[in-house]
Formats: structure tokens, C-alpha cells, sequence
């Protein structure tokens, strides 16, 4: 029982990193224009207002991870406590 309890915590750990990962680029994209690395004499295409995160889909990425970092650490909560519960119950 007591890997189960480890790989849990280290579980929400990892699920914590994550999740302060996709929080930092969704706070703070990183700024700049989407076609500043474009260098055709093309008129903008309407994104030019894009941030380069914006654009290049690291945001949806993050929200992504973030869900995902949450239902893990969920999970491994629960796995928590369901092995609490046995050790409760003496099995």
C-alpha cells in the first residue's frame, strides 16, 4: 500500500507542475505580433493582433494541459483516499 500512496502524492505533484506550466503561458503569453517572423510584403491577414502564443495554438495547449493536470491530481486524490478507506477498514 504504501507505493500506492507514493505514486499518488508524486502524482499530484507532477499534476501541480503541470498545471502552474499551462497557468504561467495562459497568464502571460508571450507578446508580440503572430507575423513578425512572416517576412512576405503580404497586407496583414487579421491576426497581426495575435500574440505569438496566440497564434501558434500554445495557449489552447495549455488550457488543454490544464484540464488535464486537474483531472489527474483528482484522480489521485481519490486513489488517496480510497487507500485511506482501507486502511481504515484493517485491509
Amino acid at each position: 500500500m504504501q507505493v500506492a500512496l507514493n505514486a499518488s502524492v508524486q502524482g499530484m505533484q507532477r499534476a501541480g507542475e503541470r498545471l502552474a506550466d499551462a497557468a504561467t503561458i495562459i497568464a502571460d503569453p508571450t507578446p508580440g505580433s503572430a507575423r513578425a517572423a512572416d517576412p512576405s510584403p503580404a497586407p496583414p491577414s487579421g491576426n497581426q493582433a495575435l500574440t505569438a502564443a496566440q497564434a501558434s495554438g500554445d495557449i489552447e495547449r495549455a488550457m488543454v494541459g490544464a484540464i488535464q493536470a486537474r483531472r489527474a491530481y483528482e484522480a489521485n486524490a481519490r486513489a488517496l483516499e480510497r487507500n485511506a478507506e482501507l486502511v481504515r477498514r484493517g485491509a
